[in-house]
């Protein structure tokens, strides 16, 4: 039709009719295109599922179209158009749409050239030339996950991350992250944290509340690849890089999912008729009388008289059977060549698991990147964010009010019969009211914004030079109210028939107290950069400067004595007793830095980096550091004498990189003072607050460093039949801050500063494997992964008169004293012929007289390197697709981790069912546990390793079912992609501690129980 078309125009040309007749065949030819035009819908997909941000463009035109999150797209081409089908790692597809309204694709790993882009600090690379051992996930994988807190999506994904899940509270659920375990003795979360770095602007706050569905990748840096970030990189780097625009029509999706959360664990604890026997059993032990009798014991089996001998199961009376979670997110995604965006909102919600509890925490967000081509050789870009998150907790914290729930005797009532409360365990410790608002309330408001300035400009005149920087502004703030009210709970007298109100132990009268806590930063950051290649050679260089400003302040206020509880403000207080408090804080970094890449013939690799520290923290002499770091790569599978037909790709790595850690607490070099509580006379009339001097300033202060090598390698066989990736790390960490109080007698009353005495070591592997196969519709992938981490102290001050056996020298950094068990004393005989503590009775433990000295003390507790951090961490992904349906698997779980648990049993407190049955009776002489007593100074409740449980775990972490709706019915209504889907979390766990969940970290289980999601939703593309 086309050639017919320009016959007719070349005769109108010889006809000297040119210009109305050319004029009229082109509308003509103009108007015959547009009508032969059809509409092509579809999904891209590979073996690991749908691919999102393909790019779909018609050969030979500037007519393009993305696709969405789920791989779907639509596009108008001409009849006899060709697709092409393009995106990074995988190899691009022309097909023909001749005939064809649906053309679903499966593109192909690129295998040969693994292409796939890296992101790392301060740049990006090829998957292929990265010496440096990196991970990375996608935003996608991520989704996968029914949790908040976006650090909760990592556990079991990325080798050589932990991601150690504490507490299930809504707002405080987050995962305590650890690259390659922990290698400084600090105790903080900021001491053993990595840093965050997100698009590019480095300790941003705010990440775990970013939606998955806006991050398009998240590296983690664990070698000599961090050294670039220098004095804040010793505990390694995450680098998070959000979705930004393409060009091509505005996609529009929307996604919504909502949830349903329950406890993982409970623990299983006595009833009443267990405990009385239970109890009875503890005081004859004790020589004392039984407190319950036979008819009082069977009142509690048959429940004959609940008033008075009740059976109360705690756990079901405070906590839902189900809570609710759910998020909501929305974005367009769409550009020209001249303008690109990225706009996205969510908003997430979490309910607490307590019954008439006030817990609850919502989340709303917003996120606009916008990248403009300004000329040929200027881009710009304009990010903007912002969260708000909102917190409800009770007013008394969630640790005391589950510690009450396990401790609450069961013959106890929660509610009496006309709807009062009764007493609980401890005046006024019923679980139910604490969480409620009756006991008050703790509301937390955090607003953060986010804000970025860039530009990217090429100078033309050199060819490969280029400029580049950013300026970054922060600003978070933190407004928290907590309103304490005192409540009443009753007892009851049977006798008289009175109920009796007593006050709870917690707050005699209301308390106000109002914090305000803000922070900004501004970052500034300028890269002068040089790429170029020719012949055989790459150089991909740069050098930069960087600064930073920090600053915060605090503000408190308080008022007590309260009239009543009906006005929540601080005006309604009593004047006595108020107390305000403030603070502020300025803190500067700046930093000079670059890195020199260079790649010959794609075989031989080199990365070197160096970067020039300054902080503020430290003093003038000690303020500058230099952080080198150098990786070098082989890639053996480019030689001649290696290639093959089953090895694809085969990479040798090595590096060596110098890190910082200044993580601590600002400006200890100065001499710092505080207020005293008593007031002095001054001039005789008037009264004046006194000062005393800290602790003494350490001229000499500096920040931790830490010295790293690793040695890895990259290999895939038989086309991803077979892929492993596998690092060899070794870590010394020396400067630690540390104090020398050990050294120095207590009678001294010295305190001195800290110092950066310690050194620390830290060694381990990490390994990775991959398969994956497609055969026809179907197709699959297993990727199982394993860490393993382990930390000694090299150097320590501790004092000489320490026996060997319990120095820290040479043990795990959280190792810990206890004495060793050998059994349980089952007649009074062998009590009487081996060494015991006073007072040891038949079925208390028997301990190890270490230092043999005919006694147990003390001096007999040995350190054991046994601590809640896990030295092994394994993790397996497995995907599989058939058609529209797709389903994810994660495993995780933890190994060499323990968790020590004491408990004041039976007397004062409830006892766990399973302990009870097992305990020492007349029935049950070789019983499994010992006597189980109630205070801390008995026996059995020494701190042993009896008491030492494994906490080594399997978790079903993850499970996802989806399907993509058929893209002919999506067309007929107007959408261009849908997708189905229900996943869970935490779905099954499998370990020997059975009583508590093994993340937790409380030794009385006294932490809020994690969750388990079960979780249903859809995303939709307009």
């Amino acid at each position: 039709m086309q050639k017919y078309y320009d016959d007719l125009i070349a005769s109108a040309r010889k006809g000297g009719i040119y210009l109305l007749t050319a004029l009229l065949l082109q509308v003509a030819l103009v108007n015959l295109a547009y009508a032969q035009t059809r509409t092509v819908n579809g999904r891209v997909t590979s073996l690991d599922g749908g691919l999102p941000g393909v790019n779909v463009l018609e050969k030979g035109t500037n007519n393009a179209a993305i696709t969405n999150s789920s791989g779907q797209y639509s596009i108008k081409v001409a009849e006899d158009a060709v697709l092409v089908f393009s995106y990074v790692g995988f190899l691009s597809e022309s097909i023909s749409v001749v005939g064809k309204s649906t053309l679903d694709v499966e593109l192909k790993d690129d295998v040969k050239a693994l292409g796939e882009v890296v992101v790392v600090g301060y740049g990006a690379q090829e998957k292929k030339t990265v010496t440096g051992s990196i991970v990375t996930v996608q935003g996608k994988t991520l989704e996968q996950t029914p949790a908040v807190s976006l650090s909760n999506s990592f556990a079991g994904r990325l080798p050589g991350l932990q991601a150690l899940n504490r507490s299930g509270e809504p707002g405080s659920d987050v995962a305590q992250l650890l690259i390659r375990g922990k290698s400084t003795l600090g105790t903080s979360a900021a001491s053993t944290a990595p840093l965050i770095v997100i698009d590019g602007v480095p300790g941003r706050e705010g990440f775990d509340q970013i939606d998955p569905r806006d991050v398009e990748s998240i590296s983690i840096l664990k070698d000599a690849s961090a050294s670039i970030y220098g004095a804040r990189a010793a505990n390694g780097v995450i680098i998070i890089t959000t979705k930004r625009g393409a060009s091509g029509k505005p996609s529009i999706s929307y996604s919504f999912n909502q949830g349903f959360t329950t406890p993982t664990r409970i623990p299983d604890y006595a009833d009443s008729e267990t405990l009385a026997r239970f109890q009875n059993d503890q005081l004859q032990a004790q020589g004392q009388a039984p407190r319950y009798t036979a008819d009082q014991i069977q009142k509690f089996r048959d429940g004959s008289d609940p008033l008075n001998y009740p059976n109360t199961d705690w756990a079901k009376a405070t906590l839902k059977n189900v809570s609710t979670q759910s998020r909501h997110s929305l974005s367009v995604r769409g550009g020209t060549d001249a303008v690109k965006y990225f706009v996205s909102g969510n908003y997430a919600n979490q309910e607490g698991i307590f019954k008439n509890g006030i817990n609850n925490y919502n989340v709303i967000g917003g996120r606009s990147n916008i990248d403009a081509t300004i000329t040929k050789n200027l881009k710009i870009g304009l990010d903007l964010s912002f969260q708000e998150q909102n917190r409800t907790f009770p007013g008394i914290v969630a640790a005391d009010i589950v510690k009450s729930m396990w401790r609450n005797y069961p013959y106890l009532v929660d509610f009496y019969p006309n709807g009062l409360p009764g007493d609980g365990v401890e005046r006024g410790d019923n679980p139910i009211v604490m969480a409620s608002d009756k006991a008050g309330y703790r509301k937390s408001k955090t607003d953060i914004y986010q804000t970025r300035l860039s530009f990217d400009l090429n100078i033309p005149q050199v060819d490969g030079l280029g400029v580049d920087g950013f300026v970054a502004f922060d600003k978070n703030s933190e407004q928290i109210k907590e309103f304490n009210k005192p409540y009443s709970v009753y007892s009851y007298n049977a006798t008289t028939n009175v109920y009796t109100a007593n006050a709870a132990r917690f707050y005699a009268q209301p308390q106000l107290t109002e914090r305000l806590n803000y922070k900004s930063s501004l970052i500034g950051h300028l890269k002068l950069k040089y790429v170029k290649a020719f012949n055989n050679h790459k150089f991909n260089s740069f050098v930069a400067m960087e600064f930073a400003d920090n600053r915060s302040n605090y503000f408190s206020a308080q008022r007590r004595n309260y009239i009543s509880t009906a006005i929540d403000q601080l005006y309604a207080g009593g004047e006595a007793n108020q107390v305000t408090d403030g603070s502020a804080n300025d803190f500067t970094r700046k930093n000079f830095f670059g890195r020199i890449n260079y790649d010959f013939k794609g075989k031989y690799l080199v990365d070197l980096n160096v970067r020039y520290d300054g902080s503020s923290a430290f003093p003038k002499d000690k303020r500058w550091g230099l952080f080198p770091g150098i990786s070098v790569g082989w890639v053996a599978s480019n030689e001649s004498f290696l290639k093959n037909d089953f090895m694809n790709f085969l990479k040798f790595r090595f590096s060596w990189g110098k890190m910082g850690n200044d993580a601590i607490d600002p400006f200890q070099y100065l001499s710092t003072y505080s207020f005293t509580n008593g007031y002095f006379l001054g001039d005789g009339k008037v009264l004046n607050k006194g000062l005393n001097q800290n602790v003494a300033p350490n001229p000499n202060i500096t920040w931790e460093v830490a010295k790293t090598t690793n040695a890895g390698l990259n290999a895939e066989f038989w086309d991803g039949l077979l892929g492993i990736t596998l690092d060899v790390f070794k870590t010394r960490r020396s400067n630690i801050l540390t104090a020398r109080d050990a050294s120095i007698p207590v009678y001294t009353g010295l305190k001195l500063p800290l110092e950066n005495i310690g050194v620390v070591e830290n060694k381990g592997f990490e390994i990775e494997l991959s398969h994956r196969k497609a055969i026809g519709n179907f197709n699959y992938s297993i990727r199982p992964n394993m860490s393993f981490a382990r930390n000694r102290i090299i150097d320590i001050d501790e004092p000489e008169n320490v026996p060997e056996w319990q120095r820290r020298t040479g043990h795990n950094i959280n190792s810990g004293l206890y004495l060793i068990p050998l059994g349980i004393y089952r007649t009074q005989e062998a009590i009487d012929n081996s060494p015991h503590i006073p007072n040891t009775m038949i079925n208390d433990l028997q301990y190890k007289d270490v230092n043999g000295d005919g006694k147990i003390d003390n001096l007999d507790r040995i350190r054991l390197d046994k601590s809640s951090t896990p030295e092994i961490i394994f993790g397996t992904q497995i995907a599989v697709g058939y058609k529209n349906f797709d389903l994810g698997i994660l495993l995780q779980g933890q190994s060499n981790a323990w968790r020590y648990y004491w408990f004041p049993q039976g007397l004062f407190g409830n006892v766990m069912q399973e302990m009870a049955d097992n305990r020492p009776s007349a029935d049950n002489p070789d019983s499994k546990y010992p006597n189980l007593t109630y205070d801390a100074a008995q026996v059995s409740a020494q701190t042993s390793e009896f008491w030492l449980k494994d906490a080594s775990f399997l978790r079903l972490k993850n499970v996802e079912i989806g399907y993509v709706l058929p893209s002919g019915f999506l067309k007929k209504i107007g959408i261009s992609g849908a997708r189905l889907y229900v996943n869970g979390f935490n779905i099954l766990t499998l370990d020997k501690l059975k009583w508590f969940d093994p993340e937790g970290d409380a030794d009385r289980g006294s932490f809020y129980p994690q969750n388990k999601i079960f979780n249903a939703g859809f995303n939709i593309t307009l």
